[in-house]
């Protein structure tokens, strides 16, 4: 649900002393988050994206006129005996665009021609490589926004706030599905899942894995599709929540004048037929995707989520109520490991809005056994 944003952060600029760029620079990568988002971080970390900054604010910054002094003498051996020519003018001037360097070696040359060395390939790839949106920049941002991730360590002591109803989410995960059994999956099923859970796809994994976890409930549900319609929690200085799978109710199950009256409260996309109050969230990521990404996707997933639950908890009435409940969970699925989080919604302790918690209520390694598989997924 959406809040306020009345306190203002300050810090020092942890990115450039010049913060009115003169010009626009064009565009060295792929799309960066607004110059907002760094200047209102309260700790800037040093990720790709941050450099990028970096650059684009020093490409803005116009060069120093300095006025090059005239070389009084041509004799290189008199350079050499006063330490060369004076080139303090040279000092804060930015290196031209478009030049390469290249080494002045013939024999150096004629083999990087011939062949690229192995830095080569490296800095091509890395170049090419595409730095994901939810790095520990994106986690800052919802700090200072008061989403908080699992494990977060609050200051001052502060005891951090779990789920007033955790044990019986504890408990509830202890009951049995009644749909899987021992012999609706043989050993060849199990074999067969741990193959398809070495793709190199999250579609793969989404379309041939999470299916095999998830069954078959009669719940509606979506994926995939951005959160466009829901008001930020952060500022919209960020990337929009897009869930790999949601689930939520049906829009025929919502009052319209309840739809409409907290429509970019509960209403997550402008598409029709999709599920509305979304409050359960699940993220993929193959093998070699990053499980801190996950975590961070489904803990910007589930402060919606939540935020979604609360404004119809609350509808109609005067002040808002915080009960300490999970009434949104978010699950994370990463090289055979699923996690289970849940999340809830506690009262503003600052000028801010409410404070979005992020709390794991369960992990099952999937892969280890088929045994394992059975007991765990049934639960």
């Amino acid at each position: 649900m959406a809040r306020p944003q009345n306190r203002k952060r300050q810090r020092a600029d942890e990115i450039s002393q010049d913060n009115s760029p003169a010009k626009k620079a064009k565009s060295t990568g792929g799309r960066n988050f607004s110059p907002a988002f760094w200047d209102n971080l309260s700790r800037v970390w040093l990720t790709p994206r941050a450099l990028r900054e970096l650059d684009r604010r020093n490409n803005t910054r116009p060069s120093p006129g300095f006025t090059a002094p005239e070389v009084c003498s041509t004799d290189l051996a008199r350079f050499a005996r006063r330490r060369g020519p004076d080139l303090r003018h040279l000092r804060g001037c930015l290196e031209p665009k478009g030049v390469t360097h290249e080494m002045s070696s013939g024999r150096s040359s004629n083999s990087s021609q011939s062949r690229p060395t192995q830095s080569t390939k490296a800095t091509s790839v890395s170049k090419a490589r595409r730095s994901s949106a939810y790095d520990d920049g994106f986690e800052q941002h919802l700090i200072d926004n008061d989403i908080y991730p699992e494990g977060y360590e609050y200051p001052e002591n502060r005891v951090t706030p779990e789920p007033g109803n955790l044990d019986q989410v504890h408990q509830d995960l202890l009951v049995a599905r009644a749909s899987l059994s021992p012999s609706r999956l043989p050993e060849s099923a199990f074999r067969d899942f741990k193959r398809k859970n070495k793709t190199k796809s999250e579609g793969n994994i989404m379309r041939n894995v999470i299916p095999m976890i998830a069954g078959n409930a009669d719940i509606p549900n979506e994926g995939n599709l951005p959160f466009t319609n829901f008001m930020s929690l952060a500022d919209e200085a960020t990337v929009k929540a897009v869930p790999d799978y949601f689930d939520g109710a049906r829009t025929r199950d919502i009052h319209s004048q309840v739809r409409h009256d907290l429509n970019t409260s509960i209403v997550p996309t402008k598409h029709a037929n999709v599920p509305v109050v979304p409050n359960i969230f699940l993220e993929a990521k193959t093998p070699k995707g990053g499980a801190d990404v996950a975590q961070r996707q489904a803990c910007h997933d589930g402060a919606y989520g939540t935020g979604a639950m609360h404004a119809l908890q609350n509808y109609g009435e005067t002040e808002p109520a915080y009960d300490g409940n999970a009434y949104t969970y978010s699950s994370t699925y990463h090289d055979g490991t699923l996690k289970l989080y849940g999340h809830h919604v506690t009262a503003p302790t600052t000028a801010g809005g409410p404070e979005y918690h992020m709390t794991q209520a369960g992990a099952y390694a999937l892969t280890h056994s088929r045994k394992a598989f059975v007991k765990q997924a049934e639960e």
